[in-house]
């Protein structure tokens, strides 16, 4: 049983770790919305010579709006995680003093008086496992989806770059500049993801 208890301790420190990056997360998705409506402000500027640059301002928006909308729901997962990890770690303390009381009172005369609360322990605990392993799995979920966002990301940051070579040098410079603000702070999410997965490191 101890290292039932030292997972479940795991876990409650990887929901920790995985909250505390997703500050960072938020931060660059907040970016990327701010370097849309930069870009949108340069589309009106600019009228029909970047029309074909809209939308790709457009998907900046929903990529941005749909990664803080992710992190509110990783956060939220995480912290599921967190309670879920203490509430298995009683269990698993519970059914702990059981088997050393019935170590204690082997020659006892009701030493089995006390098994179907062992039995209903061990039951709890099993569930309260469950759900703590379902709950970890949902929040790689949620990662995987962010990072596959991100890396969707790549391609419009390529398409981005040919159509800002396109447009007027009146504006190129500064639609190149949104662009690669754009791409490093995709790259930037993307990596603490990955980081995010490799402290989950769910098989």
């Amino acid at each position: 049983m101890r290292q039932s208890s030292e997972l479940e301790t795991t876990f409650f420190v990887t929901a920790v770790a995985v909250s505390a990056r997703l500050g960072h997360v938020l931060k660059e998705a907040k970016n990327i919305s701010l370097e849309a409506m930069n870009a949108k402000a340069l589309v009106a500027r600019a009228g029909e010579n970047v029309r074909t640059f809209k939308p790709i301002t457009d998907y900046m928006v929903e990529l941005a709006n749909d990664t803080i909308r992710l992190v509110a729901d990783i956060d939220q997962e995480a912290l599921r995680i967190s309670k879920a990890s203490l509430i298995a770690l009683r269990g698993n303390e519970a059914v702990n003093h059981f088997n050393t009381a019935k170590v204690k009172a082997q020659k006892a005369l009701y030493r089995d008086s006390f098994e179907p609360a062992l039995q209903d322990a061990e039951k709890d605990l099993h569930l309260f496992q469950q759900n703590l392993l379902r709950n970890i799995r949902r929040l790689n979920e949620l990662l995987e989806e962010i990072e596959n966002r991100m890396l969707a990301a790549n391609v419009v940051t390529s398409t981005s770059r040919l159509e800002a070579a396109t447009v007027s040098p009146l504006y190129r410079a500064n639609f190149e500049a949104i662009v690669e603000k754009f791409e490093n702070a995709a790259k930037t999410i993307r990596a603490i993801v990955r980081e995010c997965r490799k402290v989950l490191n769910v098989r």
